[in-house]
């Protein structure tokens, strides 16, 4: 507090001085700036993690900015397309692209698609089927999942057309890191300790809210029917994600949060795809 009291007339309205609020403007940039680097550490390969300590509060917000890192490999992917297309063709530019998104996603949600699956073979066990999850190793419902969902991504984006490609790849990837929000709002973590635990802090309508204000603005350069299809049933398919892993197991673990992410990504693909 000054000693001339010359900040009193700010506090008694509510709000700061405006030299107090100039001094947070670059504090509230450097805070966002490094949420959403936290949002890219965690979902690429990328090296952008901060090198010094963040607070957990930082750690918790940075869940709000994955949709944006989404709509960021959308439009790598998107313009990797016009590249590809025209030297290889359709089928072989699909490829290329579901393997452009591995490497750079680090197939960490594809390996939480296999988990997902194998521990469904543990049925309402839940302490079973969450040992499942913690396994390193991929069983024979988990090497099938990846199989068909890779399979299902290529033919979906190799049936399309360039343009039709383009938008797709620009919205799945975002919605599919919107969806990693959705079904972990207002659930229960179920491990004391991993990947989501840091996440899942405190600011969750305030994540849930960023979330969709960003997945709603990026679709608007590429509205359309389909695209609103594909909105509504991410949407529906998150809901009901978020529904099942609370009856099934009473929370979420990071493993059904990224097979949460790879399902509606091939959701968002085939409703794009579909004639």
């Amino acid at each position: 507090m000054s000693e001339g009291g010359e900040d009193a007339p700010d506090r008694a309205n509510g709000g700061p001085s405006p030299a107090g609020a100039a001094a947070q403007g670059p504090a509230l940039r450097a805070g966002r700036l490094t949420e959403i680097r936290l949002a890219a550490g965690f979902l690429t390969i990328l090296a952008v993690l901060p090198r010094a300590g963040v607070a957990p509060e930082a750690l918790a917000a940075s869940l709000g900015w994955f949709p944006l890192v989404g709509f960021a490999l959308g439009a790598l992917l998107a313009a990797e397309n016009l590249l590809l297309t025209p030297l290889f063709g359709d089928a072989l530019a699909a490829v290329m692209l579901v393997l452009t998104l591995t490497v750079v996603s680090g197939a960490v949600h594809l390996d939480a698609l296999a988990d997902t699956a194998d521990a469904l073979g543990a049925g309402a066990d839940r302490r079973r089927a969450l040992e499942i999850m913690r396994d390193s190793r991929i069983g024979s419902f988990g090497t099938a999942a990846i199989g068909f969902f890779l399979a299902l991504e290529i033919v979906a984006l190799a049936t399309m057309g360039e343009a039709r490609r383009a938008a797709a790849l620009w919205l799945a990837p975002g919605l599919a890191r919107w969806a990693m929000v959705a079904v972990s709002w207002h659930v229960d973590y179920l491990r004391a300790e991993g990947a989501g635990t840091p996440l899942l802090g405190p600011g969750g309508d305030r994540n849930l809210a960023r979330a969709g204000a960003i997945t709603a603005i990026a679709a608007l350069p590429v509205l359309s029917g389909r695209v609103l299809a594909a909105y509504a049933v991410a949407a529906a398919l998150a809901a009901a994600l978020r529904a099942a892993y609370r009856r099934w197991l009473g929370g979420v673990t990071g493993d059904l949060i990224g097979a949460a992410g790879e399902l509606v990504e091939l959701a968002a693909l085939l409703v794009m795809a579909a004639i």
